[in-house]
């Protein structure tokens, strides 16, 4: 029972292995308080217990499956303290960078495709945080409270309109302590989720749980690469999209003074509209010597100057500030989407697997007769982060470079593989054992609307088989020969062997 409680804490693959030892040992030592008196041999006590275990796994097996449960598997379980989303309802310049240096897994992705293959990888955006109101540095979502003294918008209506085929995939969610449900940009109907978790999405198309995930969540969805939303005609709504903080960031202002006043632009916005604005700002980023990296520096008051002027350098959320608030400085509604972009493919279970430091930061304009479009600045500065998983590195330390002088990185990637899709079977099938899985053992058994009453007659029935199959061979083993008379024969068979 003291073992067990510790499922209460925590539900990991590591706790249970060493429970299972643990465990062992309490019973190898039960046994061997129970030998003949003097120093019985403690192998041979193990070996009992070790049988017991063996015996008794059957019947584990049947209660696992069959005994009627509620999610999750022990209770509700503590994992959630150390669990980690990576993104939250407000990102400050230079934050997100230090994700980087976190490479644990965020989400697990199957695609219900030949081979688990994803969609093309230039759209492979899970959506976040939506972050629109700015205080010079700090961007904070809708939700956030208004005391914050920040300019302050409304959402836009979803009006969400779905375009091409879908693509269906099921998602394994690590615990965040957040209520949001990353899903494949865009999703229009609620995911499939375990039996008795609500879902809402919000205007700005981020769906959320009812309550905040704090065990593994596996749920399934469809999304349509393909969509429009927002309204296509300019509303007052719009108008908190535009707004900066004042006397914030003049350089970046007088560009887009610049930038409004260029004949070459102004023309190609007479016959365009905003989409001219958008080109000539990824035509700077792609031209004007801006790099990408994880050490730009600490940025001052003025994040959006810097960033264009002086350092032109960045992580992912330097980049798309910097873009969003230009586009606002030129009268372009925009936000900031967060959220992750990537993934690796492991090639054992077949899943795909998002880290943490997949977290990235693009941008949404709105233009007219479009509604909100996503673009990624990002890939205008680093291509390669975008189109072919390309992640920057983490500076290594003294310890980290002589450990990959000693051991092959591929040999370490190999393992790791192995490592994360037993960790995924663990999550998969033992910790998503949902009553909703039951049931849908129960079907696959022949019963037509099965119900937990259902679980415990059969669940009954097997305990009863096999309380009378243990019961049927003792008696065979007792009418067979003497249990006396059996240790004896092992007795003169082990002198035997000894040479008496």
């Amino acid at each position: 029972f003291t073992l067990l409680a510790n499922f209460f804490f925590s539900q990991s693959l590591p706790t249970a292995a060493a429970l299972l030892v643990a465990l062992l040992g309490l019973l190898t030592a039960l046994v061997n308080a129970h030998m003949p008196v003097g120093r019985p041999p403690l192998a041979a006590s193990m070996r009992t217990a070790a049988r017991m275990a063996l015996l008794g796994a059957p019947i584990m097996v049947a209660l696992f499956l069959l005994f009627p449960r509620m999610a999750p598997l022990w209770g509700v379980p503590d994992d959630a303290r150390s669990g980690r989303s990576g993104l939250s309802g407000e990102m400050s310049i230079g934050s997100m960078a230090s994700l980087v240096l976190d490479d644990s897994v965020a989400m697990r992705v199957r695609f219900d495709t030949p081979g688990g293959a994803p969609p093309p990888q230039s759209s492979l955006y899970f959506r976040g945080p939506v972050l629109t109101a700015f205080n010079g540095r700090d961007w904070y979502a809708l939700s956030q409270p208004e005391a914050r003294g920040i300019t302050w918008a409304y959402p836009t209506p979803a009006n969400l309109q779905m375009q091409g085929e879908s693509v269906r995939y099921e998602v394994t969610l690590e615990p965040s302590r957040r209520p949001w449900l990353l899903t494949l940009d865009a999703v229009q109907e609620r995911p499939e989720l375990p039996q008795g978790t609500g879902a809402m999405m919000s205007p700005e198309l981020l769906w959320s749980a009812s309550r905040p995930i704090s065990s593994v969540l596996r749920y399934r969805a469809e999304s349509h690469l393909r969509f429009t939303h927002g309204p296509t005609r300019r509303t007052s709504l719009l108008n908190g999209y535009v707004e900066l903080p004042a006397e914030m960031n003049p350089r970046t202002l007088a560009l887009a003074e610049q930038m409004q006043a260029d004949p070459a632009i102004a023309a190609r916005v007479s016959a365009s509209g905003a989409q001219a604005y958008i080109d000539a700002a990824l035509a700077r980023l792609r031209t004007g010597g801006y790099t990408y990296t994880l050490e730009p520096g600490v940025y001052g008051e003025h994040t959006a100057d810097e960033f264009w002027f002086d350092r032109k350098e960045g992580f992912c959320e330097h980049i798309a500030s910097a873009f969003v608030v230009l586009m606002r400085a030129l009268d372009v509604p925009s936000r900031i989407v967060t959220g992750y972009q990537g993934g690796e493919l492991n090639g054992i279970d077949g899943y795909w697997t998002v880290r943490q430091s997949d977290a990235h930061a693009w941008a949404e304009v709105w233009l007219e007769g479009r509604g909100w479009v996503r673009v990624d600045p990002t890939g205008a500065v680093s291509p390669g982060r975008i189109g072919q998983f390309q992640r920057l590195q983490a500076p290594r330390g003294v310890l980290g470079t002589a450990m990959d002088a000693v051991v092959n990185p591929s040999l370490v990637r190999s393992l790791r593989s192995v490592w994360e899709a037993v960790n995924n079977g663990w999550n998969q099938w033992v910790l998503n054992y949902t009553q909703g899985r039951q049931l849908d053992l129960l079907k696959s058994l022949g019963m037509q609307s099965p119900s937990w009453q259902d679980l415990v007659r059969l669940l009954g029935l097997l305990a009863a088989l096999a309380a009378a199959t243990g019961a049927g061979w003792a008696l065979w083993e007792r009418s067979r020969q003497d249990p006396w008379q059996r240790l004896l024969l092992q007795a003169r068979q082990r002198l035997a062997r000894a040479g008496l």
